[in-house]
C-alpha cells in the first residue's frame, strides 16, 4: 500500500492554489520510486480557519507525512496545528518549508520537537530526495536534528526551469481553479532568483534562472482564458531584467490576454533603461501599477544595499504617462528603515507624491527571518518583534514619537488621495506660488489641523495600528458617506483660516 503524503497550504481568501506545493508534486512525482510508493495530495485551507477544524479534517486523511507551507501570515496556525497533529498521530512526520521555516529553521526544530524537518530554499529536488532516500545528509537544503545540534545541508537549485511541469498542467491545480467559488488570483512565475541584495529581503543574491516563453506562452493563454481567473500575478523578483526577452514576453503577454485580464507583478522603474520596454508596459491592458521606492535617503539606500537613481526614475515614470495618459500608479515606501528619521522620511514620501500618484502604500519593516537585518540587527540599529511579523520595534535612528508621527501622516496621505477631489486639491496646491512649502509640507498641516477634531482611526491610536490594516481602515471610515462630508468640510475649514 502506497504510503500518504499530504502538503498543506493556508493561504488568504480569493487565490489560487498555492504554487509551492503543486510544484512539489509534479517533480516528486517524476521519480519512479516516489511514484511507485506514494500517494500525494494537496489541501488549501483559508488563513481563518481555526486549528481545531483544520486538525479535524487533517487527521482525516490519515498521511504519513504532513507538510506545512509556511509564511509570516500563518505561522502561528502551522505551529499550533503542527503541535496537536503529533500528539494525536505520533508515528506522523512533520515537515515544514516556506520562507518563514526556512529563515528559522535552527531555532524551530531546537524548540518544537513536535517538528521532524525543515526544508530550506527551493525544494523540489530535496523533496524528492527525502521521500527515496534515508541518508539525511545526501537531502539538499535538509534541516533535521543530529545528536543535540541541528545539521542544515547546503540548497540545490533548480537549474534548467523548463525541466518543472508547470502548475496549470497538474489536474488537480486545474480542478481547483475550476470549482473555486468565485474568480480568483492567479500566480505564475516566469523566473527564479534575483540579482539584487536588498538587506530586507530572504531573495536576494539567488542566479536568475528562466522558464522559456514557448513553455509559458500555453500557462499564460490556460489562466487568460479562464473564466475563473480574474487576475494574474507574474511572482517574480522582477520579470525584466533582459531587454530581448523583456520586449518578447510583453508582446506575447499583450497578444494573449484578448479578454483584457488585469496583470500584476513587481516593477523597479530605476533599473529600467530601455525605453520600448517602458512603452509596451502601459499597454498590458490595466491602467494601474504599483511600484516600490522604499525610500530615497542616500544614508538608508547604502544601508538596505539598494541602488536608486531618481533622475532616471522620474524620466521612466513620464514615459509611461506620456504612453498612456490614463495610468494610475501606487507607489510604496517603508518605514522604520535602519538609518531613516522623520525628515528623510518625508523628503521619500514627497518625491513619490509630487509624481501625483493614484495612492502611496506606507508598510512597517519586517525583518523578516534570513534577511541581513534579521541577522543583525544590532548592526543596523534596530530591534524587532521575535515572532512574526518581525515588525521592528525601535529604530536608534527614529525615535519612537517621531515614528509614529510619520507614521500617521501616512495613513492620512492614504485616506486622502482615495477621495478625488481632495488628492486633486492637493496636488494643485503643489502648484502654487509659495516655493518654501514642499507638497508634503501641505498634506503635513492638514494633519495637524485635524487632531482632535476627525477620528479616521476608529478609536485607536497610531502605535495601535498595523501598517498592513491601513487599507481596511480607510474602507471602513470611507464607507460612510457623512465620514467623507465631514473631511471635505474640515479641508475648507484648512483653507480658510489659511494655516
Amino acid at each position: 500500500m502506497k504510503k500518504i503524503v499530504e502538503l498543506i497550504s493556508i493561504s488568504f481568501p480569493g487565490r489560487d492554489l498555492n504554487l509551492g506545493p503543486v510544484y512539489l508534486k509534479n517533480y516528486a512525482l517524476k521519480n519512479k520510486h516516489v511514484a511507485n510508493n506514494y500517494t500525494i495530495n494537496i489541501s488549501q485551507f483559508d488563513k481563518d480557519t481555526s486549528a481545531s477544524e483544520l486538525l479535524d479534517c487533517l487527521l482525516s486523511r490519515n498521511a504519513r507525512i504532513y507538510g506545512f507551507s509556511t509564511y509570516v501570515w500563518n505561522y502561528d496556525l502551522v505551529i499550533d496545528v503542527s503541535r496537536m497533529l503529533k500528539k494525536e498521530r505520533p508515528e506522523a512526520t512533520i515537515i515544514l518549508g516556506g520562507p518563514e521555516a526556512a529563515g528559522l529553521a535552527e531555532k524551530l526544530l531546537l524548540q518544537h520537537p513536535f517538528l521532524d524537518y525543515i526544508f530550506v530554499g527551493e525544494s523540489e529536488i530535496s523533496f524528492s530526495a527525502f521521500l527515496e532516500s534515508t541518508e539525511l545528509q545526501e537531502i539538499p537544503g535538509l534541516a533535521y536534528r543530529k545528536n543535540d545540534s541541528v545539521m542544515i545541508n547546503p540548497e540545490c537549485f533548480v537549474e534548467d526551469l523548463n525541466s518543472l511541469v508547470l502548475p496549470y498542467e497538474c489536474e488537480e491545480y486545474r480542478t481547483y481553479i475550476d470549482n473555486a467559488p468565485a474568480p480568483v488570483r492567479s500566480a505564475i512565475e516566469t523566473s527564479r532568483g534575483c540579482p539584487f541584495r536588498c538587506r530586507y529581503c530572504t531573495w536576494g543574491g539567488t542566479k536568475m534562472r528562466y522558464f522559456s516563453l514557448e513553455k509559458l506562452k500555453p500557462a499564460f493563454e490556460y489562466l487568460f482564458n479562464h473564466p475563473n481567473v480574474k487576475t494574474v500575478y507574474i511572482t517574480d523578483s522582477n520579470p525584466f531584467l533582459r531587454r530581448r526577452r523583456t520586449i518578447e514576453l510583453l508582446e506575447m503577454l499583450i497578444q494573449l490576454n484578448v479578454h483584457r485580464k488585469s496583470i500584476t507583478f513587481e516593477l523597479a522603474p530605476e533599473y529600467m533603461t530601455d525605453e520600448s520596454i517602458l512603452a509596451l508596459i502601459p499597454k498590458l491592458c490595466d491602467d494601474e501599477f504599483a511600484l516600490g521606492v522604499q525610500s530615497t535617503s542616500p544614508t538608508v539606500l547604502a544601508l538596505m544595499d539598494r541602488r536608486f537613481n531618481s533622475e532616471r526614475y522620474l524620466k521612466n515614470i513620464d514615459l509611461m504617462k506620456s504612453k498612456n495618459p490614463d495610468i494610475r500608479l501606487w507607489f510604496s515606501l517603508i518605514i522604520g528603515l535602519p538609518g531613516d528619521s522623520y525628515s528623510q522620511f518625508l523628503n521619500s514620501l514627497d518625491f513619490v507624491i509630487n509624481m501625483q500618484p493614484e495612492g502611496v502604500y506606507v508598510h512597517e519593516l519586517l525583518c523578516l527571518p534570513g534577511s541581513e537585518f534579521y541577522k543583525n540587527p544590532e548592526k543596523y540599529g534596530i530591534e524587532y518583534m521575535d515572532v512574526p511579523p518581525h515588525k521592528v520595534l525601535k529604530n536608534k535612528t527614529f525615535p519612537e514619537e517621531q515614528y509614529n508621527k510619520a507614521k500617521l501622516l501616512s495613513y492620512f496621505v492614504y485616506l486622502l488621495h482615495r477621495v478625488e477631489s481632495l488628492r486633486k486639491n492637493f496636488y494643485n496646491m503643489g502648484n502654487g506660488k509659495d516655493s518654501s512649502l514642499r507638497l508634503i509640507d501641505h498634506y503635513e498641516r492638514f494633519v495637524s489641523f485635524l487632531d482632535g477634531k476627525l477620528d479616521a482611526l476608529a478609536g485607536k491610536e497610531i502605535s495601535e495600528v498595523s501598517s498592513w490594516i491601513f487599507e481596511q481602515m480607510a474602507n471602513d471610515f470611507l464607507a460612510k458617506e457623512e465620514n467623507i462630508t465631514k473631511l471635505e468640510s474640515l479641508y475648507d475649514s484648512f483653507l480658510n483660516e489659511g494655516v
